[in-house]
């Protein structure tokens, strides 16, 4: 596996055509991802199971909840 200094050696090698194209690839999975998370919260919403916490009470409310295991 290539380490990340290594990769970043490689990168430097590059001309600025190919670190242009480069980053147009990273862009595009980036927002793939991006769209991918945000349909998945969509349907998550959409099956009642997104949490909506408002206050800073709520907040602290539901992360006590987690902490001690509770449902």
């Amino acid at each position: 596996m290539v380490t990340f200094a290594e990769l970043v050696e490689a990168v430097e090698h590059l001309s600025e055509d190919e670190r242009d194209e480069l980053s147009l690839i990273l862009g595009r999975r980036k927002q793939a991802e991006l769209l991918k998370a945000s349909e998945e919260a969509r349907k998550e919403s959409e099956e009642g199971k997104t949490v909506v916490l408002s206050s800073p009470e709520e907040i602290k409310s539901f992360f006590e909840k987690i902490m001690n295991d509770e449902e």
